[in-house]
């Protein structure tokens, strides 16, 4: 197993037979920091390895080295872009070695090499010519590497069973506009068709597809897809605007709700320890609008968010709480800690021994075992408050997008929910309170909740298991 590259895909792969199980493409823009996407494929492949042994999976994502490393199966590249872009102003041998030195070069090719030069030297003569042939060859550079991506995915589809969209908030076009996701989904499904294989989104999210080329793109994606879920009401009639029998389209929770209770780990009780008898707190900030880290930043925005949770982590200290922060999304969130303790008074930091600690956390395993030991979530992230969920502890969710609106609705939550752009401090710390008055409610509104979706998530895996085994078995 392991990555599989592009050059090693050639036209022997078409008629390559599975020599175990059916084989399942799990199609994510996952690139391994996002707990809550690492918890969604896992769910994805627990679940399905139940329905069928010897199941063979392939991830289809932004960083295979990581779902590899994470989930332990075969990756390919979801994006052309992913590969360099070799220079084609660059020898032939160039490309293939970096030892090459001036004395190999022959006459023949420094008489090219010359031409070239005087080719360049009459282009930069003429003012923004040199600029759109520039242009021109990265586009033309761009179209290729699509296109032997293209033939490669075909390839590597024709050896599944099934190609998966499988969970998250997938249809968005906020991470690079439209030509770069939603063309991504619309090629995947496409070749998919072409390659003869089902293609089903699962408890799929979206968000913003206001673009029409984005729009044009998703709409086509779910018109070639057999089966469709979505996973709250919302999400499907953003999508029936595109497709409008899709408002028939199921609606399955997020899969991160579907993690097996027996492969949730217990707490380590190291926690509790440290409390004492404290009440405790698990802060989780986020990287919201932050110049670098997020895709529209606004400085004036994340400092408002930044001082309120300097506040809110105040507050906690005074009030006796031991505090335990933890990030559900590694690299950006983790960003936003130092910032935080940079603008607390005096008073938190001396507290830094006694009263907060930072586990380190590098799974959705990890955050779970954490969350198991904590009384209360204060978190913005979806899927942040959705791992809480599962770990049975109620959310104070300080939400920066729809979404998480709608998951605290959907468990009856709301009365715990805030907004990032005007929250404050004291709003946080008396949303804690209620919940504190009310936890035993809470945790058992959480809990009838999960058992309530059981069934219904269970038949979806139950469905795409047969649209797997059956294409398996006309194959064979």
């Amino acid at each position: 197993m392991g990555t599989i590259q592009i050059d090693q895909v050639d036209a022997q792969a078409a008629d390559q037979v599975p020599l175990a199980g059916p084989r399942v493409a799990l199609l994510t823009p996952y690139s391994g920091g996002n707990l809550g996407d690492a918890a969604i494929q896992d769910s994805m492949i627990l679940n399905l390895r139940r329905r069928l042994p010897g199941v063979q999976f392939l991830g289809i994502t932004l960083n295979s080295e990581n779902f590899l490393k994470q989930h332990g199966v075969d990756a390919f590249p979801l994006l052309a872009t992913t590969m360099p872009i070799p220079d084609p102003n660059s020898p032939r041998k160039q490309r293939t070695s970096n030892n090459l030195k001036h004395a190999d070069i022959d006459r023949g090719s420094r008489k090219g090499l010359s031409q070239l030069a005087r080719i360049r030297g009459a282009l930069c003569r003429v003012p923004g010519l040199l600029r759109a042939a520039k242009k021109s060859r990265a586009f033309v550079a761009r179209c290729r590497q699509e296109m032997r991506h293209s033939l490669a995915g075909y390839r590597v589809l024709r050896s599944q069973d099934l190609l998966l969209f499988s969970g998250g908030g997938q249809l968005d076009e906020e991470y690079g506009g439209a030509w770069r996701l939603p063309l991504a989904y619309f090629k995947w499904a496409l070749l998919a068709r072409m390659a003869g294989i089902p293609c089903a989104m699962i408890s799929i999210g979206a968000g913003r597809i206001k673009i029409p080329a984005s729009r044009f793109f998703i709409s086509i994606a779910l018109r070639m897809c057999c089966y469709r879920s979505f996973r709250e009401s919302k999400s499907r009639a953003l999508c029936a605007s595109l497709l409008p029998r899709a408002t028939k389209d199921p609606v399955i929770p997020d899969l991160a709700f579907s993690l097996p209770d027996s492969e949730l780990p217990d707490p380590s009780e190291q926690i509790r320890l440290l409390a004492g008898r404290r009440p405790i707190v698990a802060l989780s900030p986020i990287a919201y609008a932050k110049p670098v880290n997020w895709p529209t930043p606004n400085k004036a925005i994340y400092d408002r968010y930044l001082q309120q949770m300097g506040g809110i982590l105040t507050g906690l200290v005074q009030q006796g709480y031991f505090v335990v922060v933890v990030c559900s999304s590694l690299g950006d969130d983790e960003t936003v800690i130092p910032d935080l303790l940079n603008i607390v008074g005096n008073e938190v930091k001396q507290a830094m021994r006694e009263q907060i600690f930072f586990p380190p956390i590098k799974t959705w395993r990890d955050l779970v075992a954490v969350l198991r030991e904590t009384d209360y979530l204060i978190a913005s992230r979806l899927h942040g408050t959705i791992l809480s969920f599962v770990s049975k502890t109620p959310v104070v969710a300080i939400s920066f997008d729809p979404k998480v609106d709608w998951v605290m609705e959907d468990l009856k939550q709301s009365e715990y929910l805030l907004h990032i752009t005007d929250f404050t401090a004291d709003d946080a710390l008396k949303a804690l309170k209620r919940v504190g008055a009310d936890w035993d409610a809470a945790v058992e509104r959480i809990s009838l909740y999960r058992q309530s979706i059981a069934s219904e998530t269970a038949r979806q895996f139950e469905y795409v298991t047969g649209l797997a085994l059956k294409h398996h078995q006309y194959q064979n």
